[in-house]
């Protein structure tokens, strides 16, 4: 059989409660197919609130009795249509308002998933070609869903690469990073930290695995004439994604740090406010420190020895200072001896660490950036990175890591290169096989040329034989490509005095 840590033979993932060997209390259970249960579970089965996501990327949230969706609730489907209101026994019934991809907006009731009530009239802005002011010819039959594609996405997710999510949204469909991180640093409401690993140890030429479904409400036959993205809009995305860079090694104490640029566009008139701080934060901070960093493009050196003059600490002797320890197992007697020995002035409070005793700064960074048609923006986020105040040697082995993860080979999908900067065009989608259809699917490789961070939106258009067109719910396609930036930092001590250590 499979080794038990071969993703590949991963069925499912439960992370919550259990009781009597079932799911019990909160939890969340994701299968490799990409339906997903999330809230209070109960002998195994929702109850209350809850999240699911079933295998096609269609979204309920709301109320759950033994495990189906009942009360009120929202269905948010792939084909951008969105549903509010009454369920039971997992299906629409009961009074709910539904809002069509193309925005038109109605009431109507529902009785065990067969509506009633629904006006006879309601406008599509998703319907288009000869026959649009007349039924809507085969377009008139059709609905178009935009996911991400669930298996290929969870085989990248098991390989460590970069992946893509889907939301349907009242107005647009985005597709967007899954990673939490990445996303805090694209719209600068995550904190800026020494996670250049993430940036540095990934497979950035992972597309965004999109499927594209073509079918009949009610399964009649329509003559598909072809496909095609109906691009508005691909522009590159200028925002700095910055990172932080501890200075260690040459000697125990580093009174510096550098800040790297991973994004596409320029860091403006930069300006910090720090404080010490804890990891924790289990401490009041103290004081707030201010600095001009300044203006750079792919990074910057910051030397702060100022800032721990000025609390009191012994810079000189710290500079100098080497301290050893016979063996790993002692480090808590060394370390004491090292307190004893090290002025670390106002400080001493936040000094944290056990053979590497480090400080942690804590702030907000202030800047401006601009997008390429020369709208200024400012930008303030928060950053977190640690100071290196001395270090305790001792004979220690070297373990090597793991190699870059590597994106999965995706078979029978189209690439789809979006050139960014380019407006108002269209890309063809082939339609392979018989073109009279109920159901057709299609998939794509999304990723952008040249490949960097950008923005796109776009809708998927159908054209029927009739001359008849559906057009998708729009589409906002956020991709993330970071700058493999080549800064390194370069303000390194003229004397070393650690030892050096064996490595990779």
């Amino acid at each position: 059989g499979s080794a038990s840590y071969d993703p590949d033979t991963i069925y499912s993932t439960y992370v919550g409660g259990l009781k009597d060997g079932r799911l019990d209390g909160q939890g969340r259970l994701q299968f490799r197919s990409g339906e997903l249960f999330e809230g209070h579970f109960v002998a195994g089965r929702l109850e209350g609130k809850g999240l699911h996501v079933d295998t096609a990327g269609n979204r309920y949230e709301g109320g759950f009795i033994a495990g189906r969706p009942h009360g009120e609730g929202r269905l948010a489907e792939t084909t951008g249509t969105i549903y509010t209101g009454s369920f039971a026994n997992g299906l629409k019934h009961g009074e709910g308002t539904s809002q069509l991809a193309g925005g038109a907006t109605y009431v109507s009731r529902w009785t065990m998933g067969l509506e009633s009530g629904r006006p006879e009239v309601v406008a599509d802005a998703t319907l288009g070609g000869l026959l649009k002011a007349q039924s809507g010819g085969d377009a008139g039959k059709a609905e178009i869903a935009v996911a991400i594609e669930p298996r290929m996405t969870q085989r990248a997710s098991d390989s460590g690469v970069m992946t893509y999510q889907h939301l349907v949204q009242d107005e647009s469909i985005a597709i967007y990073p899954i990673d939490d991180r990445i996303n805090g640093l694209w719209n600068g409401s995550g904190q800026i930290s020494t996670d250049s690993w993430m940036f540095d140890n990934r497979d950035w030429d992972a597309p965004a695995y999109v499927e594209v479904g073509v079918r009949t409400r009610d399964g009649s036959k329509v003559k598909l004439d072809r496909l095609e993205l109906a691009v508005a809009n691909s522009e590159a995305y200028r925002k700095p994604m910055l990172a932080t860079i501890s200075h260690q090694g040459c000697t125990g104490f580093r009174p510096s740090f550098s800040i790297k640029n991973y994004g596409w566009g320029d860091v403006r008139d930069m300006k910090m406010t720090l404080q010490f701080a804890t990891e924790k934060d289990d401490i009041p901070r103290s004081r707030a420190f201010s600095r001009v960093v300044g203006s750079f493009d792919e990074g910057i050196d910051v030397a702060i020895k100022d800032i721990f003059d000025e609390v009191g600490v012994e810079t000189g002797r710290l500079a100098k200072a080497r301290y050893t320890c016979p063996s790993r197992e002692a480090v808590d007697v060394c370390r004491s001896q090292v307190f004893n020995d090290a002025g670390f002035g106002d400080i001493a409070d936040y000094v944290e660490g056990n053979d590497q005793i480090y400080t942690n700064l804590a702030g907000t960074l202030d800047y401006k950036w601009a997008d390429d048609s020369g709208t200024v923006y400012d930008a303030s986020e928060t950053f977190r990175v640690d100071i290196a105040l001395a270090v305790i040697e001792y004979p220690i082995e070297a373990e090597c890591g793991d190699l870059a993860p590597m994106a999965p080979e995706a078979l029978r999908y189209q690439e789809v290169h979006l050139p960014v900067g380019k407006k108002d065009y269209s890309i063809d989608i082939p339609v392979r096989g018989n073109r009279s259809i109920s159901s057709y699917i299609a998939r794509m490789k999304l990723d952008a040329e040249p490949a960097m961070s950008s923005f796109h939106q776009f809708s998927v258009a159908a054209h029927f034989t009739d001359g008849s067109i559906r057009k998708s719910k729009p589409v906002n396609l956020y991709y993330v490509q970071p700058r493999l930036s080549k800064f390194q930092p370069g303000m390194e001590p003229p004397v070393c005095t650690l030892s050096s250590v064996g490595g990779c």
